[in-house]
């Protein structure tokens, strides 16, 4: 009975001291942003105007971050070190071209699952570096046209999030989707994704 009572002391004294230092939290983020669709307006016919391979991206995204947590940084909160994430984007519609009068626009969605890691670097800032499978969907669409191709690729990304508080922050990502498209249809394009968002942490 003696020994089962030590084995139970320690083994909560191991477990109130690992408490801080290994902890979850779910979040949820809104992006906002640019998308780009990398030599879609190179090679175009003589007499096609208007083309533009960028538009706007907007995505949701939820989140759980676990692990240790890294040390505090001159009294900020320890943040999880890993994190996974799903994320869906529409990164909206752009022109493709116009000939006379007949227009082609493109537009791309996708889903993420991307594992994320947390390093602060300074007070309140964190480099986030980001790994995961983008399945990404493009569509070619106007008179006469109607083409999409879905790829599944690996993405991969960096950026730096700021928190305000410990509820609340701020990230800035870039992201490449890798080659999207299909050579036969829409054509391969390089996606990458520039954007900034605001994080919701709950614990």
């Amino acid at each position: 009975m003696l020994i089962n009572s030590k084995v139970f002391a320690a083994a909560l004294i191991f477990c109130t001291a690992a408490t801080p230092a290994w902890a979850d939290s779910y979040y949820v983020a809104i992006d906002l942003g640019r998308s780009t669709a990398k030599d879609i307006c190179t090679g175009l016919t003589a007499g096609v105007s208007g083309c533009t391979d960028t538009a706007a991206l907007f995505r949701v995204a939820g989140g759980y971050q676990f692990g240790p947590r890294l040390p505090p940084l001159r009294g900020f909160e320890r943040k999880p070190m890993f994190g996974v994430e799903a994320s869906y984007g529409a990164y909206d519609n752009a022109s493709a071209g116009t000939v006379f009068g007949s227009s082609v626009d493109w537009q791309i969605s996708g889903l993420q699952l991307s594992g994320i890691g947390t390093f602060p670097i300074a007070d309140a800032f964190s480099l986030l570096l980001k790994l995961g499978i983008a399945r990404t969907d493009i569509k070619l669409s106007g008179v006469g046209v109607s083409v999409d191709s879905v790829s599944t690729n690996l993405a991969y990304g960096v950026g730096a999030q700021y928190d305000f508080t410990k509820n609340i922050s701020a990230r800035f990502q870039y992201e490449n989707l890798g080659d999207v498209g299909d050579s036969n249809t829409t054509g391969v394009y390089k996606v990458a994704l520039r954007s900034a968002g605001v994080v919701f942490k709950f614990r």
